[in-house]
C-alpha cells in the first residue's frame, strides 16, 4: 500500500503543475489497531526544488474546513444535535470570542460568498458553510474556563482527541475554519478515532521487530484504546459526513468524494489556496491527504475538492479493495441512537405550521426539541407596543403568526434584508415578520393609545346630512399621526380616507363634517387608525346605519312651440307655463305629470 500511495500522490501533483502545485502527503491508518498502513511525506523525496526531503505529513499546516467536524463534535457534547438550527446570515463577532474585544468585528463569509438563511447542523456541516461553523465555535468556546468543573472549549477538546499542535493562547473564532495549525498525522488520527466509534488507538508505525537471525524482539499488541468521545456523537458526525444528498447544494450531485460505498469525507481549503486537505474513513480505513507547497507559496485556484480529493478517492478505493476484498464495513449504529421525524426547516418536531418534514438521527438522551418550540407560533400581540399582549394592555390586540428567533443577526436579516423578507414570506409569515420575544410583555406602564368616538356612536342610525363627527384621538406617548376612514358593510375590505389627523386631539372635538348625500344607504364602518412613532398602531371601529333620504330630483322643462302643459284632474300640483290655480292639498304630494298634446 505504501508504494501505491506514493504513486497516486505523485501522479496527481504532477497533473497540477500548471496551477503551481508541487507537493503532497498521505496518511493511511487502520482505525481499530492504529497501524500506519501508508505514510507519504512528499511527492518526490529526491526533488530538492520542492523540498522533497521534508515529511509534510508531520509538519503543522492550516487545515481549512477539514477541522470543522471537531467543532461540531464538541458542540454535540454541549447539547447540540444534527437538527440544531443555525442562522447562516451576515453576522459579526469579536475576533477572539471575548465580548470585550476592542478590535474590529470578525465577519466570516462562506466559500460561495452567499448566505443560506436557517440551516440545521446536518446541512451546515455537509456543505461546509463557514458562518454556521463560527457560530458553533462561539457556542463551544475556544479555551477551557478554569472556574468551571467541566472541561470545555475546542482547544482542550482537540487535545483530548489527539491534536497536539494547538498550543497558542491567542486563537480566535477563525480556529474552526482552520486558523490553527495541525499535522496531517494528528488530524488523520482524529478521523480514525471517529471511524473506530470514538475509541482512540494511537498511531503506530512499527508492529514487529526481529533480529538478524529472525528471532522476535518486539511485537505490537493492540491496546484496548480509550473511549474519548461518545459513540453516539461520533455516529451522528459519520452520518453527516457520508450523507451524499445533504451535501448536494455545496458539492453537486457527483463530486469526487462520492465513492461506490458509504464513506465519511471532509475537504478543506485555506486562504489563498496555500493548503488543500481531504480526509475520510470507513470503519476499515482512515485516509488523510494534504496538497500544497512546502515553502507556503499559494497554489492557483486549487481547492480541497480538486487538489487533495482525487488522491484520497483513488487510494481509498484501492485500500478498501485490498483490506476488505471490496466489502467495506458499514457504520455500526449504537444502541443509544434513535430516529425521529423533524421539521426540515426548524429541526424541531413538526408543528402544524411546518412546511416540510424529514427524518433525523439523535442520541436517545438528546432528542429533537418539541413541536411547541418550533419556529412558528400563533401569539396575541398588543398592536400599539408590538409586545406580547396581557390583560393590562386593554383592547388593542391582534393574533399574529410569529417566529422564534434568538440570534440577533437573524433578526436583522428577517427585518431588513430582502432575502430574509422573501424567506419569511415563503414560510407563511409577512414580509415584516413578528419576532417573538417572551421577555417583552406589555403592561399598564407602557404607552397607551386613546381612541374614542363620541358622536355618532356604535349602531347609531343617521337620518340627516351632513353629520358632524366628534372624537378623541390621542396617546400617552409616541403619537405619530391618525386618519379617519370608512368602508362599506360591517367588515370592510377596502377603506377610504375621510381626513387625516397630524396632531393629538386631547379632548372630545369635532374632527370632520361628513356629507352623506353621496353615500349609499345601509351599514358602513367608521375607523380611527392611529400609528405610533414605534411602528405600532391602534384602531377603533364603529358601525353606523346610514338612512339619509335620497334627494328628489327637480325636473327641468324645455318648452317647445307645440308643447302645452295642462293641469291634470288630480288634486296634485301642476307644472305649466302660465300661472294655475292653487290645488287642493293632499296628504302626500306626488310629482307633476306632464301630458303631451293629443
Amino acid at each position: 500500500m505504501q508504494d501505491r500511495a506514493q504513486e497516486i500522490v505523485k501522479e496527481q501533483v504532477d497533473s497540477l503543475q500548471a496551477k503551481h502545485v508541487t507537493n503532497g502527503a498521505l496518511i493511511a491508518l487502520r482505525p481499530s489497531t492504529g497501524e500506519i498502513l501508508a505514510m507519504v511525506g512528499s511527492a518526490d523525496f529526491d526533488n530538492k526544488d520542492i523540498q522533497g526531503e521534508i515529511n509534510m505529513s508531520v509538519i503543522p499546516r492550516q487545515p481549512g474546513s477539514s477541522i470543522k467536524p471537531l467543532t461540531y463534535l464538541a458542540a454535540f457534547e454541549k447539547g447540540w444535535t444534527p437538527a440544531t438550527l443555525i442562522w447562516d446570515v451576515h453576522s459579526e463577532f469579536p475576533p477572539s470570542g471575548d465580548p470585550n474585544d476592542p478590535r474590529d468585528p470578525y465577519e466570516p463569509v462562506n466559500y460561495d460568498e452567499k448566505f443560506h438563511g436557517p440551516v440545521t447542523v446536518r446541512t451546515a456541516l455537509a456543505n461546509s458553510y463557514n458562518v454556521p461553523a463560527v457560530k458553533a465555535l462561539d457556542f463551544v468556546g475556544i479555551y477551557d474556563d478554569p472556574e468551571t468543573e467541566v472541561e470545555e472549549g475546542l482547544v482542550p477538546f482537540a487535545q483530548r482527541l489527539g491534536i497536539t499542535t494547538l498550543t497558542r493562547n491567542d486563537y480566535g473564532l477563525a480556529l474552526t475554519l482552520g486558523g490553527g495549525e495541525v499535522t496531517l498525522l494528528d488530524l488523520t488520527s482524529f478521523y480514525a478515532t471517529m471511524a473506530n466509534g470514538g475509541r482512540q488507538v494511537p498511531p503506530v508505525a512499527i508492529t514487529r521487530i526481529e533480529d538478524f537471525l529472525g528471532n522476535l524482539v518486539y511485537e505490537y499488541q493492540v491496546p484496548t484504546g480509550e473511549q474519548v468521545v461518545r459513540a453516539e456523537h461520533v455516529y451522528l458526525i459519520s452520518t453527516i459526513l457520508s450523507d451524499t444528498r445533504a451535501r448536494v447544494p455545496g458539492f453537486g450531485t457527483n463530486p469526487v468524494i462520492n465513492l461506490p460505498f458509504a464513506v465519511a469525507a471532509k475537504t478543506g481549503t485555506t486562504n489563498d489556496f496555500r493548503d488543500n486537505w481531504t480526509l475520510g474513513y470507513t470503519p476499515d480505513l482512515a485516509v488523510g491527504v494534504w496538497v500544497g507547497n512546502a515553502d507556503y507559496t499559494p497554489m492557483q485556484d486549487t481547492s480541497g475538492l480538486t487538489g487533495a480529493a482525487p488522491i484520497w478517492a483513488a487510494f481509498m478505493q484501492e485500500g478498501i479493495q485490498r483490506l476488505t476484498g471490496g466489502n467495506p464495513s458499514g457504520f455500526s449504529r449504537p444502541a443509544g441512537i434513535i430516529e425521529r421525524v423533524i421539521c426540515s426547516v426548524s429541526g424541531t418536531e413538526p408543528s402544524k405550521y411546518c412546511p416540510s418534514q424529514r427524518s433525523e438521527y439523535f442520541a436517545a438522551d438528546q432528542p429533537p426539541l418539541p413541536a411547541d418550540q418550533d419556529l412558528w407560533e400563533e401569539v396575541v400581540v398588543d398592536t400599539w407596543t408590538n409586545k406580547l399582549w396581557s390583560s393590562a394592555c386593554g383592547d388593542y390586540h391582534t393574533e399574529k403568526l410569529g417566529i422564534h428567533v434568538d440570534d440577533p443577526w437573524a433578526k436583522k436579516w428577517l427585518k431588513n434584508d430582502p432575502d430574509g423578507k422573501a424567506w419569511a414570506n415563503d414560510m407563511g409569515l409577512t414580509k415584516k415578520p413578528y419576532i417573538i420575544d417572551e421577555t417583552k410583555i406589555c403592561s399598564d406602564t407602557d404607552s397607551r393609545p386613546i381612541l374614542e368616538f363620541a358622536s355618532p356612536r356604535n349602531e347609531d342610525i343617521l337620518l340627516v346630512s351632513p353629520v358632524e363627527l366628534f372624537a378623541r384621538v390621542d396617546a400617552t406617548s409616541n403619537f405619530g399621526d391618525a386618519r379617519l376612514e370608512y368602508g362599506p358593510g360591517k367588515d370592510p375590505v377596502q377603506w377610504e380616507v375621510l381626513t387625516t389627523i397630524n396632531d393629538p386631539v386631547t379632548s372630545i372635538s369635532e374632527i370632520f363634517s361628513w356629507d352623506l348625500n353621496q353615500i349609499n344607504t345601509g351599514w358602513i364602518t367608521l375607523r380611527l387608525y392611529l400609528t405610533g412613532l414605534n411602528d405600532g398602531f391602534a384602531e377603533k371601529r364603529i358601525q353606523i346605519d346610514v338612512q339619509v333620504p335620497t334627494p328628489t330630483p327637480t325636473p327641468t322643462l324645455s318648452p317647445t312651440p307645440t308643447l302645452t302643459l295642462t293641469p291634470t284632474l288630480t288634486n296634485t300640483p301642476v307644472v305649466s307655463n302660465t300661472p294655475t290655480p292653487t290645488p287642493t292639498h293632499t296628504a302626500t304630494p306626488i310629482p307633476p305629470t306632464i301630458n303631451p298634446p293629443p
